[in-house]
């Protein structure tokens, strides 16, 4: 997430019906297994991330936060960010 704070990570989940797949963040030159149930964090702003195409069902769900999420609850960012 191109947004997000360079400090946080986002939290990515897969889950789903397939198999072989695989996390590269080539920037760091890590790759992962990246199969149905695996959860990787990673700081989203600074590690390009990528999956590579797989058959079968796949969902991705990303956990991500963003200071104007702060801003618009009127909470403000935690000091262990800063």
């Amino acid at each position: 997430d191109a947004l997000s704070c360079a400090q946080w990570f986002d939290i990515m989940t897969s889950v789903g019906g397939y198999t072989l797949a695989r996390m590269k963040m080539p920037n760091i030159g890590i790759e992962i297994a990246y199969d149905a149930g695996v959860m990787a964090g990673a700081l989203g702003r600074i590690v390009r991330h990528g999956v590579n195409w797989v058959n079968g069902d796949r969902v991705g769900w990303v956990w991500y936060m963003r200071d104007d999420i702060h801003e618009f609850v009127d909470v403000p960012r935690g000091d262990y960010s800063r």
